[in-house]
């Protein structure tokens, strides 16, 4: 019986040895739960405050890396007291949110590419760090991409039934950062139009790595 941990100790144990495995799943649910956000109408609430917590996870995952620690944990703090400015007090952030996305998705890129190359629990985590980190940066990007199109409105070509909604954003990440391209939704101002090049790069550049990386393991 001395042996048995006590129960917070155990809940922490269990979290650093599946940490990435834990947040891929909250990534994924998260995903999902946007393409309920014109039939729910909690979602939209929701899905801010789950990915706080997606972020505050990202932050705990870092492990022992002090510098990386603070440098994404900043951010965070401050991601976290937007959204509750703008959840119970109405206030209106939409530049200050999509710089903080884009501060975030840098930190999870460093974070992700970190896990790639660093020392891993075991290859299964290594794995599911990788598409953590290649889904988080489509989600983050289409989140950048949502508050763009609030702040400045007109700089996407929308669908007619696209309202505002942040789902239909991170679908246009996704099918950009796989440079699939279907056409329904296009950056129509010099900024997005950057941003979805990046990002088509960035994406292809990830997938090489990633894959090579775990390859060579495998070898």
């Amino acid at each position: 019986m001395s042996d048995l941990k006590p129960l917070p100790a155990q809940a922490r144990a269990f979290f650093q040895t599946h940490r990435w495995s834990i947040l891929l799943a909250l990534l994924v649910a998260l995903i999902l739960l946007d393409g309920f956000e014109d039939r729910v109408h909690w979602a939209d609430s929701a899905g801010l405050w789950g990915l706080s917590a997606l972020f505050v996870g990202i932050v705990g995952a870092t492990g022992h890396n002090t510098v990386l620690r603070f440098a994404m944990g900043v951010p965070v703090v401050a991601w976290i007291l937007l959204i509750v400015l703008h959840e119970f007090w109405g206030v209106k952030a939409d530049g200050l949110l999509a710089a903080l996305a884009g501060i975030l998705l840098f930190g999870a890129m460093i974070t992700s590419f970190w896990q790639l190359i660093g020392p891993v629990h075991s290859e299964y985590e290594r794995l599911s760090s990788g598409v953590f980190g290649y889904l988080l940066m489509a989600m983050l990007w289409g989140v950048i991409y949502w508050r763009i199109e609030a702040a400045h409105p007109g700089a996407f070509n929308l669908p007619p039934d696209v309202q505002g909604e942040r789902a239909p954003f991170v679908y246009f990440s996704m099918i950009t950062m796989t440079t699939v391209g279907y056409g329904e939704m296009t950056p129509a101002a010099s900024l997005p139009r950057v941003l979805t090049g990046l990002q088509a790069i960035v994406g292809t550049m990830f997938v090489a790595i990633f894959i090579g990386r775990i390859v060579g393991r495998l070898k």
